[in-house]
């Protein structure tokens, strides 16, 4: 893979090559292009900078050491940068202490509190690798989870909502907690994780409270490695056609670069430079790669305020935040969005008062309504689209500020800067301006690999750097794109990607059926929503709900299929494959 610092650095307007071809042409906003072909690439003069996130968090602690970082107010919680570099700097202390090294990797399984950002930049700070566990998941994914990227440290909650975290872990391996309290880990299970830390005042058999564990480094010290910005620090898990989720490895380099780039494009990094501080509304789960970028990482490059408005999304809040804090900022998925304006829609209009300015949608396709929606009930606001993925850090394509409406609806914005995209046919040709093929990506916003799988590293990274998305995309000839389908069968339902063969697997797991074929459906809330049909076993009789009772505690909530049909004679057909028959 195509992944050097020195690649991610050269300069665009030398001499490239593509495909054998000699490219003197740097593209830039409103040209007119070279070639008739599906390739554009980002021109800036605005050079990539090799920083580090732990690097990024010290300067704002130095420059602006007083300034509000983080406001939880479900937790009734304020940071200044300083603030939270003392809780940084203790949580360093304590992960030495229990002999984490470089590289290694620590778990994180639980929704959104400050404390999560504390071990976000601990763990950037000191070149572990954090990977984010959605904390829907069920016992089955979360062994996977745990197993394909050798977490060595997991930081967990006790219960969140209908979850008892300690449950799922034993039902995972059931002598795990059967060890007295403060104590390593020790489990046939997993093999690799060796510590086990609550957020909790609780004491619990085999693991550590978070005051017992903040106590084994009090009277420490530690050192800080040479922590390079190629290096991978965060795990993203994307699902696959395989129907087991895949550890994408990202690195410093592109979600700082790209979370700088994000900000400069909206406005925002100049704002900031000019004195015009800007408060972020954080609506979306930290556990997701698009809140890692815009609600962690471009906080920290534009040295902004960030709020936490719940634990998990809830529209009330988010609203009470926006008006209360008066916050400038929001991004989220269009279901989000939705969910936002129908919360706001519901306060009289003397409570409406804010100073939303500017808003991204994400994460899924955005429709023309929700934006003529959003921009009726925040008229001194406008909405804009970002395209990307986990893998691409997470950001190729965004709009401008001062896109027309029209633009915005019609388009999923520009090429990012230092980004080169092309689209191809079945044969890997490029296709012309306007035709419809699969999107590669390829720049310093690639991901390193994905972790402990190098074949599918291989399928989606090619020999000469480009990244296959699977989405079918059409690049036009002055340089926006849009999303017009996607060719691997993924459901997006309310931003979450879910791969139909996963869910499939699951469900022929049941002794009742035999096959079973899941798909999507649009949805006006949810943007799609899961359905499968499901043929049984000769004799076999279960409904709808056996099936929903059989998925719940196994699988996430947002995986179980919403509508379930038992097929009698065979499944149904698209017009597609009716004619191919």
């Amino acid at each position: 893979m195509t992944n050097s610092l020195l690649f991610k650095t050269r300069n665009l307007k030398g001499l490239r090559t593509l495909n054998g071809h000699n490219i003197h042409h740097r593209f830039s906003r409103n040209n007119h292009h070279w070639s008739k072909y599906s390739y554009v690439c980002g021109a800036s003069n605005d050079p990539l900078r090799a920083y580090t996130i732990g690097g990024i968090f010290n300067d704002a602690v130095q420059q602006t050491p007083d300034r509000e970082f983080l406001v939880s107010p479900h937790e009734n919680r304020r940071y200044t940068f300083a603030v939270m570099d003392s809780e940084v700097d203790e949580l360093c202390r304590s992960f030495n202490s229990i002999g984490l090294k470089q590289g290694d990797r620590v778990g994180i399984w639980m929704p959104n509190y400050a404390f999560y950002y504390s071990v976000i930049i601990a763990t950037a700070r000191l070149g572990l690798i954090l990977v984010n566990i959605n904390p829907a998941y069920q016992s089955d994914e979360l062994k996977h989870s745990l197993t394909l990227a050798e977490v060595k440290c997991l930081v967990i909650l006790e219960k969140f909502k209908t979850q008892n975290y300690p449950e799922i872990l034993e039902k995972v391996d059931p002598d795990i907690w059967k060890r007295p309290p403060n104590t390593p880990v020790k489990s046939k299970k997993l093999p690799t994780l060796e510590s086990i830390i609550f957020y909790s005042e609780n004491s619990l058999n085999g693991a550590f409270n978070l005051q017992t564990f903040l106590d084994l480094g009090s009277n420490t010290n530690y050192s800080i490695p040479k922590v390079q910005p190629d290096e991978g620090c965060n795990i993203q898990f994307t699902s696959g056609t395989t129907g087991k989720p895949k550890a994408a490895l990202l690195n410093h380099f592109g979600l700082i670069n790209n979370a700088y780039h994000i900000m400069k494009r909206l406005g925002i990094y100049d704002d900031v430079n000019k004195g015009k501080l800007h408060k972020f509304c954080c609506p979306m789960p930290l556990f997701h790669a698009f809140a890692l970028s815009i609600a962690v990482v471009a906080p920290l490059v534009t040295k902004s305020t960030v709020y936490l408005p719940a634990a998990h999304f809830d529209p009330k809040a988010t609203v009470d935040v926006l008006t209360k804090e008066k916050c400038t900022f929001i991004f989220g998925t269009p279901t989000v969005h939705v969910d936002t304006i129908s919360a706001f829609e519901k306060l009289p209009p003397e409570l409406q008062d804010n100073d939303l300015k500017v808003a991204i949608t994400g994460g899924a396709p955005c429709s023309p309504i929700l934006m003529s929606k959003f921009k009726n009930m925040f008229p001194r606001s406008k909405i804009l689209s970002v395209f990307g993925m986990t893998e691409t850090s997470i950001c190729s394509f965004q709009n401008f500020t001062d896109d027309s409406d029209e633009r915005v609806k019609s388009t999923m914005g520009f090429i990012h800067d230092h980004v080169e995209a092309k689209v191809i046919d079945t044969n890997g040709d490029m296709v012309p301006f306007g035709t419809p093929g699969e999107l590669l990506i390829r720049g310093y916003l690639t991901m390193n690999c994905y972790f402990n799988d190098e074949e599918k590293t291989k399928e989606t990274i090619d020999s000469n750097g480009w990244l296959h998305t699977g989405d079918q995309f059409v690049l036009y000839e002055d340089g926006y794109g849009n999303h017009v389908g996607r060719l691997k069968e993924m459901i997006i339902r309310g931003g979450e990607n879910l791969f139909p063969k996963e869910i499939e697997y699951f469900l022929e797991s049941h002794p009742s059926i035999s096959q079973v074929q899941v798909y999507g459906i649009p949805d006006h809330r949810m943007g799609e929503e899961v359905c499968a049909s499901v043929m049984l076993k000769e004799g076999a009789k279960i409904t709808e709900a056996d099936i929903k009772a059989y998925c719940k505690g196994k699988v996430a909530h947002f995986k179980i299929p919403k509508h379930i049909f038992i097929e009698k004679d065979e499944f149904p057909k698209t017009a597609s494959a009716s004619a191919e028959v």
